[in-house]
């Protein structure tokens, strides 16, 4: 090979080396195979057949043999495996017969007479049975399938193979051809009735060996220890050996009696043989002792056997009896938790389903503590909704407040297993006994049902079973039940954003969204212990709080404001205009680590932060705090987002509202004067009171101006509504009304020409105005109206209070496409000491009552007015005792009145 001898044996070395390493593995696959489990049959089934073929050899040789254990092997064998291995069977039959024939100096003829006589043998009992058992394998504990096997199997297959095998005998050696056929027989149908039966007992009670393998061996040895004493003294063996056969078939069953007799027979056997026993002192013939053995055993084996069948039958009757009753009351157990599971069905919150259940469990159980806990939001802790305040008096209760707890109420969830304590010592028992089952559904664990005793307990099968269907319908009552508080708090949340966006819409200021938002957001959002609500200040650089409520409030009072460059969740989700949700304090300080943090995060476990941005533009952040760690559910988060949404637009609204009503002040104010106007030969007074809590700017308003002439033109208006855009109109109209009164206008002329204006020049909403213009030389006034309440003169000589003849016309609101609006004007006398009146609609509406009503008893209190007082308190008195509580519209009243000692006195009269 051109290598170094050192070389060459290196080489070689691990050549063998590798052979050896991969042999193993080569012999497991080929075992794995098909071929392999064939050969492996054939090498157990001709092993067994040597060493039992020896043995009857040997008892040949000793000159008494009562069976030939290869006959029971081989039907036995032939029974459990499918037929078409049957041929691996036969095959080792015949070559191991042949093999220890020819091994004892039997001639090859002989030999394999004697292999086909011991291989047609099983093949016919085999055959005859499966054919009486309708092609299964036999049922051995049933006394049906017990006498198919001893017919077929210990019976017939023996005869046929008997009468080969006698053939073969009578033919090398002579003899009694009958006497061969019946040895032959009873030899092999002994051996198929102890080995063959114990084999497929084996097979069928292969639980039973398992659970009691050493009370087989007991019995086994017991028996042969027994056998033998019974044999060596000459006692009367089966009085030693019926005690024994009803504790295999007590205990043991079928397998325990033929194990038991297999042992009987081996030592009458052997005993026998050595000259022992009752059978050896009879002074029979080999053959004839042999026959009487075999009956002996026979008969032993055979009866054990019934009596096994008999007990077993007896006890199935018991243990089905006591089987039915016991599945009679579990039945009823299932069907109390279903009864009280379709009252549950109308549960309508989880604490009314834990405690109906706590009340059934500890009725039906006489238990001490009945306790329901679910998993807290953050599914590391046990809350109790049921009995907590009897649970807190058990020992060891605060452990199960948390997951990894050893109690059992923890382990019961975390295995997901019931979990039972009898001992009242355990130290994690709590008080005594105890038991646990988790409330389990398809999504995971929601909690466990815990019972405790204070005294010694321990939980039959059927109350197990009562509390695992109550632990089934709990899990289901509380799944439903959370169902519909889920559904309550969705419907909740919808109608408290219904309301919010009503209220908001109203509130008007900062201060008042913060009160809307303090005393409805809270408890909506899901019981939120803090909240806060702040807007940027107009420089952009601090968070100003407009409101904080419940514990976070006590925090925050630390901080007056926040400036935006503190690391902190409210300047965060303000800044970038993203939620900012926090589930627990670790996580705060990792994220916003700075010296204000701590007091942060003492306050609180969770925190819930979330923008308030109007389309690109940040107004401010608004904050929710819960003391006890939360899960967020997508239902808050989506509510939180929709309360953000309505209070920044309200934020940006109230801002536009106070620019708003700072300039419809200064218009106002403008137009509705402090004190009244001073007229040559004329005392008047005005009052005018604002509507609503939040002074809100209206649209009524009062003019009193001198003219040319000695003449005085008044007026009083009303446009509907309030704010800057009132304002803008009701001066628009005073400005305009002035001029015409001016230029030379009458009250009609300058209503229709406030028309126009109202039309071309404002924003086109309704409008009503009163126009009055007074001569006090002639001592006439003249009057016209748009829509509006009809002026009162109160008469100086009688005292009674008149409403002039009308002069009316449409309220300012008419479109242009409808022509212009005319109106009529009147006229009647104002001598000194009279009082006219004009008021807007404020003064005299209330709700659910006719205007005529109103206007009487303006007219009553103006009558009842005493003559020599100020007018301007006349107004004040009329505004403070008539307008409605609470009031709904702004109020203007402006009276007029002939200063004393005003030159001409005329008759009164009125002029349209």
């Amino acid at each position: 090979m051109g290598l170094e001898p050192t070389a060459q044996r290196f080489l070689l070395a691990a050549r063998l080396s590798c052979g050896q390493m991969a042999f193993p593995a080569n012999l497991e696959r080929f075992a794995r195979s098909a071929a392999g489990r064939t050969a492996g049959l054939f090498a157990v089934i001709a092993g067994a057949y040597v060493a039992g073929a020896e043995l009857a050899w040997h008892h040949f040789s000793s000159g008494l043999a009562f069976g030939y254990p290869p006959a029971g092997v081989d039907v036995a064998v032939l029974l459990l495996i499918a037929w078409q291995r049957w041929l691996v069977v036969i095959a080792a039959i015949v070559v191991s017969e042949v093999g220890v024939d020819l091994q004892h100096h039997l001639t090859l003829a002989v030999a394999s007479g004697a292999a086909l006589a011991n291989a047609v043998e099983p093949v016919a009992g085999a055959l005859f049975v499966l054919w009486f058992c309708a092609r299964r394998r036999p049922d051995l504990a049933t006394r049906l399938d017990l006498g198919r096997f001893v017919l077929g199997a210990a019976v017939l297959g023996p005869v046929v193979g008997g009468l080969v095998g006698a053939s073969v005998s009578w033919a090398s050696n002579g003899g009694w051809w009958p006497g061969l056929v019946l040895q032959w027989w009873a030899g092999d149908g002994i051996a198929v009735l102890v080995i063959g039966g114990t084999l497929l007992l084996w097979a069928q009670r292969r639980a039973l060996v398992s659970a009691r393998w050493l009370e087989l061996l007991l019995v086994v040895l017991v028996t042969v220890g027994l056998s033998v004493l019974a044999f060596r003294f000459g006692e009367p063996s089966s009085l030693l050996f019926l005690p024994i056969l009803a504790w295999a078939a007590f205990r043991l069953r079928d397998l325990g009696v033929v194990l038991t007799g297999a042992a009987i027979a081996a030592v009458a056997n052997y005993m026998t043989a050595a000259g022992y026993g009752e059978f050896a002192g009879l002074g029979l013939s080999s053959p004839a002792s042999v026959a009487v053995t075999q009956a002996y055993i026979a008969l032993v084996v055979l009866v054990g056997w019934v009596l096994a069948q008999e007990v077993a039958g007896r006890m199935s009757a018991v243990q089905d009896r006591d089987s039915a009753r016991l599945e009679r009351a579990m039945a009823d157990a299932r069907r109390e938790a279903a009864e009280l599971g379709a009252v549950l069905a109308d549960a309508a919150t989880v604490n009314s389903v834990a405690d109906q259940v706590s009340a059934a469990v500890r009725t039906r159980l006489d238990a001490d503590y009945v306790v329901i806990s679910v998993l807290a939001p953050d599914g590391r802790r046990l809350e109790p909704i049921a009995d907590g305040d009897a649970a807190a008096q058990v020992t060891g209760m605060s452990a199960e407040l948390t997951v990894d707890s050893d109690a059992p109420g923890p382990r019961a969830v975390r295995e997901r297993t019931p979990v039972y304590l009898a001992d009242p010592k355990a130290p994690d028992a709590g008080v005594g006994p105890s038991a646990a089952l988790p409330l389990l559904t398809e999504v995971g664990a929601l909690g466990y049902l815990g019972v405790w005793w204070t005294g010694p307990r321990a939980p039959t099968a059927v109350e197990r079973e009562y509390l695992q269907s109550m632990a089934e319908t709990t899990s289901r009552g509380l799944e439903r039940a959370r169902l519909r508080e889920a559904e309550r708090r969705e419907h909740v949340r919808v109608e408290a954003l219904a309301e919010l966006t009503r209220l908001l819409a109203a509130a008007l200021t900062p201060e008042a969204i913060g009160e809307v938002v303090a005393d409805r957001v809270r408890a909506a959002v899901g019981g939120a212990d803090g909240l806060w609500l702040g807007v940027i200040s107009q420089d952009g650089r601090r968070l100003a709080w407009i409101t904080t409520a419940g514990y976070a409030g006590e925090v925050l009072e630390q901080f007056p404001d926040l400036p935006m460059d503190v690391p902190a969740a409210a300047t965060d989700a303000a800044r970038t205009g993203r939620p900012v949700i926090i589930s627990t304090p670790a996580e705060y300080e990792q994220r916003y680590a700075g010296p204000d943090t701590p007091a942060v995060v003492g306050s609180g476990s969770s925190w819930l932060t979330w923008p308030l941005w109007v389309g690109t533009a940040p107004v401010g952040a608004i904050g929710l705090m819960w003391k006890h760690p939360q899960q967020f559910e997508p239902g808050q988060l989506a509510f939180v987002a929709a309360v953000a949404d309505l209070v920044a637009q309200a934020l940006v609204r109230a801002r536009v509202y106070a620019d708003e009503h700072a300039l419809a002040a200064v218009l106002q104010r403008a137009v509705t004067p402090m004190t009244a106007a001073v007229i040559p030969g004329l005392e008047i007074g005005a009052s005018y009171r604002q509507a609503g809590s939040t002074q809100q700017i209206g649209g009524d308003w009062y003019d009193a101006m001198a003219l040319p002439g000695k003449r005085a033109y008044l007026a009083v208006g009303d446009v509907v509504g309030h704010g800057l855009s009132a304002a803008e109109d009701m001066t628009q109209l005073r400005n305009a009304g002035r001029t015409l009164a001016i230029a030379g206008y009458q009250p009609a002329d300058i209503l229709e020409e406030l028309a126009r204006v109202t039309d071309w020049a404002t924003s086109g909403k309704f409008a009503t105005v009163a126009a009055a213009i007074i001569e006090p030389d002639l001592s006439l006034v003249t009057y016209a109206t748009a829509g509006h309440p009809p002026i009162l003169i109160r008469r100086a000589k009688t005292g009674t209070v008149e409403i002039p003849p009308p002069a009316e016309g449409p309220a300012l609101c008419l479109p242009s496409d409808q022509g212009s609006p005319q109106y009529t004007q009147g006229q009647t006398s104002f001598d000194a000491g009279d009082i006219m009146l004009m008021y807007t609609d404020g003064l005299i509406e209330r709700r659910g009552e006719d205007l005529d009503d109103g206007i009487a008893r303006v007219a009553q209190r103006l009558q009842a007015w005493q003559p020599g007082e100020p007018l301007g308190s006349l107004c004040d008195g009329l505004i403070a005792f008539l307008g409605a509580e609470p009031q709904v519209d702004d109020m203007c009243v402006l009276a007029v009145s002939p200063a004393p000692g005003s030159p001409g006195q005329h008759p009164g009269r009125s002029v349209t």
